[in-house]
């Protein structure tokens, strides 16, 4: 089944101020297995299961003292139990695989046997022999009257119901394909009711893009884990030599237009002209085999853009970006420029750091800083780590509820996130914003327990550092290609061509990586032409090829919503 990526509603604005829980869900709204004890919409009580993945380092004791302190909360609030499946972290997806074949075979099985049985009574039927039909008497938490019992001191406990035997409610997704693959196999509950509903407060919570850009034919089927989006690059430029080589600080806003105060700072100080070499910003290339592996077609990401930005693929080489950046770095080479080991470099002339939002706080004193390249929001980004609700869980409004706790109850994200309080980790008693391990018996990834924004951002590391986080969010770009890949249309037909492509692209870029910067130069033109006139280059470039990847493009961006001007 093929489906498309609903229009990005881009608005960027996030809601963090917010601590509150919403409101319980009442509904149920689930698709059950039949006969497996999975009808929850009578329930006052209700056990669920909560699929996470763990490291292998985490042990099986600490895993239900995790369980433990989880169910304290999650019984008080909401009357539902909580069985905690963690898995260490490379067998969680080959075990989220297995429970599902695991259903999905005994649902076949159950409708192969109705199916025999209706046979059967239809035969014994037209021999004049009737049968009783069978019943099976619903299940519920206990018998009537017996939803609780007293305990030893007189006190009335609620009962919780055993987990049925093919059961699933509440997993982690991680990756696109993963995504797509459940939701083809109609494992995964729609939730925009609850997101309308009794979980509206997940809108607050969540970065609009993460939710808008997982609907499949407009329809939701995971919150994604709220979290920073990827990292910034920025262009550095040293205040202190600018001024002391009479340099224009506005002449010095991009790295190309960088070179020749580059090369001042080599001829005239002993401070490193320049960290590293870098690319050109925002290259997208297009590559059949490795995920952007150079290739003689590409596309480049403007600074700002979203899913209707238009960036069709064209020859590598006539980006004047992207040539401009290669002269520069081979010059810059050849002078001596780059530092010999850039992490033990005290102060240079230019440098790209990658990194977060604190880097603004780190190097603005002493250094110009301008955005090299905003971070993205990719299809990694998106889909890397989302909780959905199983269609075969007991409950589906019940399960939300626990799925909004994870993003909005600071108290229970922290449980799930670094176990119990005062054995796995406890408040360093000099900063209350900050928190000390006290064992190492249970580690889980930040990413895949909830929202970052609830909890603290790791062992030693005040809250406020998120703050960073929102600003970064804020400026974060999305990227035009998310959830193209142009991998996925490769066929038979053109199998051929993009192998062809791959084997020019590696071709061309072992000549240029061979050349000078004179050389370069001066054999631009010849190689412009030479790709131009390439009979697969152009065909896998020309829009009206129906197995092109700009064609294919085309359909894709189109199909978003976009318009183009013939």
């Amino acid at each position: 089944m093929k489906r498309k990526l609903a229009c990005l509603l881009l608005a960027f604005v996030t809601v963090f101020s917010c601590f509150a829980f919403a409101g319980c869900s009442d509904q149920s709204g689930d698709k059950t297995v039949e006969s497996t004890e999975t009808d929850g919409s009578s329930l006052s009580t209700v056990t669920l299961t909560l699929w996470v993945p763990t490291d292998e380092d985490t042990t099986e004791e600490a895993i239900l003292a995790v369980e433990e302190a989880i169910n304290k909360i999650t019984k008080a609030k909401f009357e539902t139990a909580i069985e905690l499946h963690a898995i260490p972290r490379d067998k969680y997806d080959a075990a989220i695989e297995a429970r599902i074949t695991e259903i999905e075979e005994h649902i076949a099985f159950e409708e192969e046997e109705a199916a025999r049985k209706r046979k059967e009574a239809a035969s014994l039927a037209a021999q004049g022999i009737t049968t009783a039909p069978e019943t099976t008497a619903p299940e519920t938490t206990a018998p009537e009257g017996e939803d609780t019992y007293v305990n030893d001191i007189g006190m009335q406990i609620l009962k919780y119901p055993k987990v049925g035997e093919y059961q699933m409610d509440i997993f982690l997704v991680r990756g696109y394909d993963n995504y797509v693959s459940y939701i083809d196999r109609e494992a995964l509950s729609e939730l925009d009711s609850e997101l309308t509903g009794n979980s509206k407060i997940l809108n607050q919570y969540i970065y609009p893009t993460f939710l808008s850009s997982v609907k499949f034919d407009g329809t939701t089927f995971a919150i994604p884990n709220n979290h920073v989006v990827g990292e910034y690059k920025y262009l550095l430029v040293n205040k202190r030599l600018v001024d002391e080589l009479y340099w224009n600080p506005d002449d010095l806003n991009t790295l190309v237009k960088c070179k020749d105060f580059i090369l001042d700072v080599k001829a005239r100080t002993d401070v490193v002209p320049m960290l590293a070499p870098v690319e050109a910003s925002g290259m997208k290339y297009w590559s059949m085999e490795q995920d952007n592996a150079f290739s003689l077609i590409s596309s480049q990401i403007p600074t700002s853009s979203t899913l209707l930005t238009f960036c069709m693929p064209r020859s590598t080489l006539g980006i004047k970006g992207y040539s401009d950046t290669i002269h520069m770095m081979k010059a810059l080479k050849e002078a001596d420029c780059f530092a010999a080991d850039p992490t033990k470099v005290e102060e240079f002339g230019v440098g790209v750091i990658s990194g977060d939002a604190s880097v603004l706080a780190e190097y603005e004193e002493d250094y110009y800083v301008k955005v090299y390249q905003a971070p993205l929001f990719t299809v990694e980004e998106v889909y890397n780590s989302m909780f959905a609700v199983s269609t075969y869980t007991k409950d589906v409004g019940r399960s939300m509820e626990i799925i909004t706790a994870l993003n909005t109850d600071p108290e229970l994200r922290t449980i799930l996130q670094y176990g119990v309080e005062d054995i796995h980790w406890r408040v360093n008693p000099e900063n209350t914003e900050v928190i000390d391990v006290i064992s190492d018996d249970y580690k889980m990834n930040l990413v895949e327990t909830g929202n970052v924004y609830m909890t603290y951002p790791a062992p030693g590391v005040s809250r406020e550092y998120w703050e960073y986080g929102k600003v970064q969010n804020l400026a974060a770009q999305v990227d035009p290609f998310l959830g193209f890949d142009a991998a996925t249309y490769l066929t038979e037909a053109n199998k051929a061509d993009y192998e062809e492509l791959a084997r020019l692209s590696q071709s061309v870029y072992d000549r240029v990586e061979a050349m000078t910067a004179d050389e370069f130069a001066a054999a631009l033109t010849d190689l412009r032409k030479e790709i131009a006139t390439n009979e697969t280059v152009a065909k896998l470039i020309n829009k009206d090829e129906p197995e092109s990847i700009s064609s294919y493009y085309r359909e894709f961006y189109l199909g978003n919503g976009g318009q183009i001007d013939e």
